[in-house]
């Protein structure tokens, strides 16, 4: 008992915070009733519920660093394998008795392996717990039975709302809990006591986690409409619905409702991104450091996910604009008031990044986040962030803005590769990050290089001469113009405006030269990169408006891409790491069916033939 003491303690201060699937209050009931050693036959589906939470703090007692701890870090980890193996022989068993305590133990399964182990069985256990909750009535509101149990009932439910609308983001799925099938309110507040070896009712030592779960329960509920148009059965396979000026709406309101949101947390949930954590010995305050920022990580990237089709729409205008002036139509284009909110969008959008990013700033809460359930989920929104700001740097090469980023980049990148050995998330992020620096480093060097031409001949450099059959231009009017500009830029045929462009704008450009592949001289020597950007900031273009995939397979002059002209390959190989078997479908190519069923997750990025033991 005194081990087990030791554990739960594990599992509150790394686990719990962060997912309340357990109510301690009645938890600590029904541990005190085995507490001499023995269990009735009934009492076997708590027993399971106690060995996966057993398991999953064995695993992160194993990662703790400590010289007390280093000589048995091999029995923490038999311990962690040896605990949800027994929980997952018996999984069928479970399912087949649908409890309250059989939904907390597939949440707690599925939570660890969505992370550590098995993403493709954690998908298929959230389904099952749905399933099991709605049996259970979990979703609806009860005013019947004990306090305790009404309460239980409610911050289970939510727990498993909110991992829906995560796996929703994170798989590229419809949600699998419609908002009109519920009526649950919000959890009331509890304090919890994570102390079990020397455990006090000293309410100093009471901890309120349920303030962060009702946080986050709002966050997903202002979202879910908008989540629901993204990765809506009715949507998919068509960027229709989420370019017209109904989604501008439901973005638009989501967007000021989850502002209003983040202005009014909490002074203890609120992420204070210019001071890093001071650890002062309290369980308390760590909690509420980490649950801070778990908020803001979630926050951050549901705006990145609201705005990205949005992104797309400007692209698309922007595309038009640049045609039509090429061709020497003067004719101005009106665009609805949702064209100017979509330019906004790229503001959001990167200031949601850089914010995000800003975690490699605070060290000491970077550390706290590493040694507990939110080492994966901060490694995945790294990662968007860390591609982000590469299109951002995409936008101005030369930039000290791009300078900035570099640098944030190479303090993401260097904590993905440490993170790779205790997460498989963060080592498939740090190999498909360093293809993405490359990118940008490839970009910075044709900027440098490339050539200049004058205002009077820039007809003729969209005719397709070689750069010696035009002149160069005059000392004065190179000077005069920004280190970005180059003859391949987006804005070539009004290069004169280019410093005019606001920030925003430019962005945009950059966004429709990633789309159309112009930052790559060999689609060989990027494997995978422009297809990662593509699925990533422009999920709804393939397949696009005609039901065609928008990938570029036409000539250069389509495609947007240098003057060399490189063909892709109808058959493009993805590359050795990425296992195509995650998709459902064969290396046959980036048009191959397995690249249709994405829809702009990230549930590509996981190597399904990871077991969650190598960590080397």
């Amino acid at each position: 008992m005194e081990i087990l003491y030791v554990l739960l303690e594990e599992y509150f201060d790394a686990i719990h915070w962060f997912s309340l699937a357990i109510y301690e209050p009645k938890f600590r009931q029904m541990l005190h009733s085995i507490s001499d050693g023995f269990a009735h036959h009934s009492q076997k589906p708590f027993l399971l519920l106690l060995a996966v939470m057993l398991g999953m703090a064995s695993w992160y007692r194993a990662q703790r660093s400590g010289v007390d701890l280093a000589d048995h870090s091999d029995e923490w980890w038999v311990w962690s394998t040896d605990l949800l193996k027994l929980v997952e022989s018996n999984i069928v068993e479970i399912m087949d008795k649908p409890s309250i305590t059989a939904v907390q133990t597939c949440i707690l399964l599925g939570s660890h392996h969505v992370y550590h182990g098995r993403p493709n069985l954690s998908f298929s256990l959230l389904g099952a717990t749905v399933k099991m909750s709605q049996s259970l009535g979990l979703h609806r509101q009860t005013s019947r039975g004990p306090l305790e149990d009404i309460e239980e009932r409610k911050r289970i439910w939510w727990t498993i709302y909110t991992w829906d609308r995560f796996a929703s983001i994170t798989y590229g799925r419809p949600l699998g809990i419609n908002d009109e099938d519920c009526d649950v309110i919000m959890p009331a507040d509890v304090l919890e006591n994570p102390s079990f070896v020397t455990p006090t009712s000293d309410q100093g030592n009471l901890i309120l986690y349920s303030s962060y779960q009702r946080e986050l329960n709002r966050l997903y509920l202002i979202a879910s409409p908008a989540l629901k148009a993204i990765f809506g059965s009715r949507t998919l396979g068509t960027s229709n619905q989420l370019t017209g000026d109904t989604y501008y709406e439901l973005a638009k309101n989501a967007t000021q409702d989850l502002q209003r949101w983040y202005r009014l947390l909490p002074s203890h949930l609120s992420l204070d991104l210019e001071q890093d954590f001071h650890a002062d010995g309290s369980l308390k305050s760590r909690a509420y450091a980490l649950q801070s920022l778990s908020l803001q990580l979630t926050y951050d990237n549901v705006l990145i996910i609201l705005h990205r089709p949005l992104l797309n729409r400007q692209v698309d205008i922007l595309s038009t604009d640049n045609e039509r002036a090429a061709l020497g139509d003067g004719n101005s284009i009106n665009h609805s008031g949702s064209a100017a909110f979509s330019v906004a969008s790229s503001e959001l959008w990167s200031n949601a990044a850089v914010r995000t990013s800003r975690v490699t700033e605070l060290p000491v809460l970077a550390q706290l986040a590493t040694e507990s359930h939110l080492v994966a989920f901060l490694a995945i929104n790294l990662f968007n962030a860390a591609v982000v700001l590469a299109v951002m740097a995409l936008s101005e090469p030369l930039s000290d803005t791009a300078q900035d980023i570099k640098r944030t980049i190479t303090r993401i990148l260097r904590l993905q590769d440490l993170l790779g050995k205790r997460s498989a998330l963060s080592k498939q992020c740090a190999t498909i990050l360093k293809n993405v620096v490359i990118l940008l480093l490839r970009r910075e060097s044709e900027t440098i290089f490339a050539p200049l031409f004058s205002t009077s001949q820039r007809t003729q450099a969209q005719t397709q001469q070689t750069p010696a059959e035009i002149s160069l231009m005059s000392v004065e009017d190179t000077l005069r113009l920004p280190l970005d500009f180059t003859l391949n830029s987006p804005s070539f045929v009004g290069y004169q405006t280019w410093p005019d462009l606001s920030r925003s704008h430019r962005l945009n450009e950059s966004l429709i030269s990633v789309q159309h592949g112009n930052y790559l001289d060999s689609w060989e020597r990027t494997p995978c990169v422009l297809t990662l950007l593509m699925w990533l900031f422009f999920p709804v273009l393939g397949p696009g408006n005609d039901g065609q995939s928008s990938i570029p397979t036409e000539g250069p002059e389509r495609r947007g891409f240098s003057e060399q002209g490189m063909q892709p390959h109808s058959n493009y190989q993805l590359p050795a790491e990425y296992d195509s078997s995650m998709y459902g479908g064969s290396q046959d190519g980036v048009h191959d069916s397995h690249m249709e069923n994405i829809d702009g997750g990230l549930y590509w990025l996981w190597d399904t033939t990871w077991n969650g033991i190598d960590r080397e």
